[in-house]
């Protein structure tokens, strides 16, 4: 969570207008002098009580401590008067209520009202990592891993999980959380990520993030769980495929290069799969908080090892020691 952290002056067309009339004496120069200095200062009294006015709307709301209603008569002064008499305190206010709101509103789990003023607060700090990982965090926990899943805002949260991710990646950091993990959180992203894509029916993409997260964060377990389950996928796939061909054409003392392509596409797959399930399985030998999918991921791990190294079946036992 966040921590507590024109009017136009019509001067000039009024002396435009009466010059000629000043051309012919001296009472209408005068005259025209007299009438835009009581015309200019009529105006500034004018704005002024404007200002003031305005003003005093937002105090007496903030005073009545209706932050909401305050919050918005703030940005109400500021936008008529940028340059106004208040307008260097409320430039200070509005940044600060709109956090206590934002943090209301994350406490409620409302997720409008976040995404309404993370936007806000984002136009004018398009880098302020705060908003954008809480905003993420909310979204991905509260809705897309929610049982069931909530996919009200799921652009959104992808929006903003992608947003974190770039942020993170260009050196930017969260303010005032010393125990801020770079790696574990761009890790945990990287898996949102992957989950996404493999939910929009995009497996590649999905493997991808799920690579970049074993390679962010080393000590997941989860990353090459789910990277692996995808390159088992494949081997599967490739597998069914490879079944189609006639014996006699597998068999044959030169296979032809289509049917050698997808043995060496099954045989990647293969060990793409042992690779990355020996480290789920070594990461979890100690502390498997994975269940029974744990020893089904080892049952494959068996057979596909057995079949890659049939002079060692074994032999991915000693690899999934701690």
């Amino acid at each position: 969570m966040i921590r507590k952290h024109l009017i136009w002056q019509t001067v000039g067309f009024f002396v435009l207008a009466l010059l000629p009339q000043a051309a012919n004496s001296a009472h209408a120069s005068l005259y025209v002098r007299d009438f835009v200095i009581h015309h200019t200062d009529a105006e500034q009294t004018s704005q002024q009580d404007r200002d003031d006015a305005t003003y005093q709307i937002w105090y007496v709301s903030n005073a009545a401590n209706d932050l909401p209603a305050a919050f918005e008569l703030g940005k109400k002064y500021l936008k008529e008067f940028p340059h106004g008499k208040y307008a260097a305190y409320l430039n200070k206010w509005v940044p600060a209520t709109r956090a206590k709101l934002f943090n209301k509103a994350y406490g409620e789990h409302n997720s409008d009202a976040m995404i309404s003023l993370a936007n806000e607060a984002l136009v004018a700090e398009p880098d302020n990592l705060n908003y954008v990982i809480t905003l993420a965090l909310h979204l991905i926990t509260n809705e897309l891993n929610a049982k069931p899943p909530v996919y009200t805002h799921a652009t959104e949260a992808e929006t903003f999980t992608r947003r974190a991710v770039k942020l993170i990646e260009s050196g930017k950091k969260p303010a005032n959380d010393p125990q801020w993990n770079r790696n574990q959180s761009l890790t945990y992203f990287y898996q949102v990520l992957g989950g996404i894509e493999e939910r929009n029916k995009n497996p590649d993409k999905a493997l991808e993030y799920y690579e970049k997260a074993c390679r962010t964060d080393a000590e997941n377990a989860l990353s090459f769980f789910s990277s692996g389950r995808i390159y088992q996928d494949r081997y599967q796939k490739a597998v069914e495929r490879y079944r189609t061909i006639p014996e006699a054409e597998r068999n044959a003392p030169v296979p032809r290069s289509q049917v050698k392509a997808l043995l060496e596409e099954l045989t990647d797959a293969a060990d793409a799969t042992i690779d990355r399930w020996v480290m789920f399985l070594k990461l979890t030998a100690i502390n498997n908080t994975y269940g029974a999918t744990r020893s089904q991921v080892e049952k494959t791990v068996a057979e596909l090892y057995k079949y890659r190294h049939p002079d060692s079946p074994e032999g991915y036992q000693e690899l999934i020691k701690r």
